[in-house]
C-alpha cells in the first residue's frame, strides 16, 4: 500500500501534521520540512532557515512557517512558506521516506 495522508494539519503545535493512511502519525517541524524542500534550487544550495524569534523583529524576517499549501494530484503537496518559497513538490512517498518520528528514525 503507498503511503496516502488522511490528514494534513499545516498549523498543528509543532509544525505541521500528518496522518497516513496506515495510521502512523507524524509532526514535521516547519524548520525540518523546509530544509529538506525537494526543489532543485534547494538540492543544489540548502536554505538557511531561522527557526527562532527575532529579538529585533523589526530588522529581520519571523521564524519560518506554511502559510499554505496545495495538493498536487494524487501523489504529492506543495507548501508556501513564509520566506516566500513555493516551488517544492513533496510527493507523499518522500514525505513518509523522511518522516521525522522517533520509530521512523530507528528504522533507517
Amino acid at each position: 500500500m503507498d503511503p496516502v495522508p488522511t490528514s494534513i494539519k499545516l498549523a498543528a503545535p509543532g509544525g505541521v501534521a500528518i496522518t497516513w493512511n496506515d495510521g502512523h502519525q507524524a509532526t514535521y517541524s516547519y524548520g525540518y520540512l523546509r530544509k529538506q524542500c525537494p526543489c532543485a534550487t534547494c538540492r543544489d544550495k540548502p536554505p538557511e532557515v531561522k527557526t527562532e524569534p527575532d529579538p529585533f523583529p523589526i530588522l529581520g524576517k519571523g521564524p519560518i512557517k506554511v502559510t499554505g499549501a496545495a495538493q498536487i494530484g494524487h501523489y504529492a503537496v506543495q507548501f508556501n512558506w513564509n520566506d516566500g518559497h513555493a516551488t517544492g513538490i513533496y510527493s507523499f512517498s518522500y514525505l513518509r521516506e523522511i518522516c521525522p518520528c522517533e520509530q521512523c528514525r530507528l528504522k533507517s
